[in-house]
């Protein structure tokens, strides 16, 4: 146990040092980060969409405003995500009095640092690459998500090793378990609502729990600091 703490104060320390700070910095992202901790369940919804999507009857011969009930479905899910995505970002790195250095964290671990964007021209690049095999080589519908999960969630994974932005690991572990867990289903031809609406909110109850335990790790800092 004692080993587990002191590898995490060193993880912190190390960080820490990476930029700039002081413990009494950190010590203030501990009020601004409890304020954020559940603010990642509204990744939930989406999947509540899903999930509701499969479970109410729907009569997809019927269209309502040029659409059927699967394509107002995909829209109302992408309208969640987008929503959720604008809401997070602009409530981390709202100006309301948190400390500059929790802000350039949070753009860190969110990729709107000059690196995080060389990161995603690359992540883009092997997307196209990764496109373009699948249709070079005719792969069948289900491998190529069950593939595109699996490599979404083990570059998030990478990632989260290799620059210590353990909130990726909320993207990581549900994508590759969703990503797994889609090869395990015989036949699959179609994308299943219920086992994606449970990825989301294990993506949501993931993050969530990822910042608990962070809060947790620094609150243990700054009390053995003292």
């Amino acid at each position: 146990m004692n080993q587990d703490l002191n590898r995490v104060k060193h993880d912190l320390e190390t960080m820490q040092k990476a930029m700039g700070l002081d413990l009494s910095l950190g010590r203030e992202w501990i009020q601004w980060m409890k304020r954020d901790k559940w603010l990642s369940l509204w990744w939930c919804l989406p999947g509540l969409i899903l999930i509701a999507s499969t479970l109410i009857p729907f009569d997809n011969s019927v269209r309502h405003l040029g659409l059927v009930a699967a394509q107002w479905t995909g829209i109302l899910t992408a309208a969640a995500m987008l929503a959720i995505t604008v809401l997070c970002l602009r409530k981390t790195s709202s100006q309301d009095g948190r400390p500059e250095s929790l802000l350039r964290e949070y753009k860190r671990v969110n990729g709107l640092t000059a690196q995080g964007a060389w990161f995603s021209v690359a992540l883009f690049g092997q997307l196209a690459l990764y496109f373009i095999w699948i249709k070079q080589h005719q792969i069948s519908f289900g491998a190529f998500w069950s593939g595109l999960f699996i490599f979404m969630g083990s570059t998030c994974l990478v990632t989260a090793l290799t620059s210590r932005a353990w909130l990726l690991l909320g993207w990581a572990l549900p994508f590759l378990a969703y990503g797994l867990f889609e090869t395990l289903l015989p036949g699959a031809a179609g994308i299943s609502g219920i086992p994606l609406g449970i990825m989301f909110i294990a993506v949501a109850l993931s993050f969530s729990i990822i910042h608990v335990f962070q809060i947790r790790a620094l609150e243990i800092q700054h009390h053995g600091a003292h």
